[in-house]
């Protein structure tokens, strides 16, 4: 048996570490992503606790641009507090854009919750976007 010289060995050996070099430089970039996605949403959460609604609204908005689509749970955990975070003050300022705009955020939260049949999800989203349909329906009987 003919043995492979120096090399074609260090040619091989070069790409097995280059391949898990790669996956590691992957991997760090995926959790780093993770890491930062997680801050975000804990900023927003902090912000919509203390009332800040404008501010946690800009860090969900934040926050989906980080998280993998394949990450459905938390895309769709996240568009509905999101869509909660639009609807509160626009409820208070009687603002109708602001509020179509939340029920068009929880239908987008409500069709991933479907599609991961997180049944009790879906009817958290459901009631909460019959909450803002019904805000919306007595903004236009107040407008006369």
């Amino acid at each position: 048996m003919k043995s492979i010289g120096f090399a074609a060995a260090a040619f091989i050996a070069g790409l097995a570490i280059s391949l898990v070099i790669g996956d590691l430089i992957d991997f760090v970039k995926f959790s780093a992503a993770r890491i930062s996605g997680a801050y975000i949403i804990s900023k927003a959460q902090k912000s919509a606790a203390a009332g800040n609604f404008l501010q946690a609204q800009k860090e969900y908005e934040r926050a989906l641009t980080k998280i993998s689509p394949s990450n459905k749970k938390l895309l769709a955990k996240t568009k509905n507090n999101l869509a909660l975070c639009v609807f509160l003050p626009a409820e208070q300022n009687q603002n109708r854009k602001e509020m179509f705009k939340s029920v068009l955020i929880f239908q987008e939260a409500l069709e991933l919750f479907k599609e991961l049949g997180a049944a009790q999800s879906v009817k958290e989203v459901e009631i909460n976007i019959k909450e803002a349909q019904t805000a919306i329906d007595n903004l236009t009987l107040t407008d006369g």
